[in-house]
């Protein structure tokens, strides 16, 4: 997911940890707070939450690398004892919880599926409680065209995914009863992050090739990121972290 660029120069890891910074501080990560994080990735806001802030942190995910991978690295960071990693589907999650983040897994739920995905995170909020969510956006004029065909992303490299409008989301906080509280849109940074993949996959490519990746792939991933950053540069897409609260 995006990295948050606060510097032009700043460096890969450090940008990245300041989106995940900018999420806890939105839902007000603390150590008598219990986070539920809706998509675990590869742990690193878990992680962050939980060593930084303080905070009790349960992350879940349907991905059986991601939830083995993410639960290795608070068990090695020795954070076990406040961050419990679960194989689980959102919708599954029971209880209320102080804050909810969620890093650009939306964007893989599905349209059809949006009013679940904001009906969970209504359900699991106490009142006041905020929730944090990094998502990627269309442009509005592009949308209902967009939504009514299959893009090459859609084909090739996440297939079902689709993207909001901005007005298209404003629309799914209000039936879910979520306010909105504010939106910090980076999509530059987006752009410098998908331009550093892009160098790191090349400069790595001869260990990648080893692994049985073949000269297509090579070509379709460098276009793939490409693509992507081009639509960010262009403003055809964008990423922001919005906060809402119940």
């Amino acid at each position: 997911s995006s990295a948050l660029f606060e510097l032009p120069d700043m460096p890969f890891e450090a940008a990245q940890e300041a989106k995940y910074r900018r999420i806890a501080e939105s839902i007000n990560a603390r150590p008598d707070s219990h986070i539920l994080e809706i998509g675990s990735g590869w742990g690193g806001f878990a992680e962050l939450a939980a060593s930084q802030y303080g905070a009790q942190v349960t992350t879940v995910t349907i991905s059986n690398a991601q939830h083995d991978f993410a639960a290795k690295r608070i068990f090695e960071s020795g954070l076990n004892e406040r961050v419990q990693v679960k194989l689980c589907d959102y919708r599954d999650i029971e209880g209320k919880y102080d804050g909810v983040a969620s890093i650009e897994m939306f964007e893989a739920v599905g349209e059809k599926y949006w009013p679940s995905y904001f009906d969970k995170i209504h359900e699991v909020l106490p009142e006041g409680g905020a929730a944090a969510l990094q998502i990627i956006t269309i442009d509005d004029d592009l949308f209902d065209n967009y939504r009514k065909r299959v893009d090459f992303i859609q084909k090739y490299v996440f297939p079902g995914g689709m993207l909001p409008s901005r007005s298209a989301l404003d629309a799914q906080f209000f039936s879910a009863g979520l306010s909105f509280r504010d939106a910090n849109m980076f999509g530059l940074s987006y752009a410098e992050t998908l331009k550093r993949w892009r160098e790191r996959f090349n400069e790595a490519w001869s260990s990648i090739e080893e692994l049985g990746f073949d000269a297509p792939f090579k070509r379709m991933w460098n276009f793939y990121l490409s693509y992507c950053e081009a639509g960010f540069r262009t403003q055809r897409i964008d990423v922001g972290q919005f906060t809402v609260s119940r």
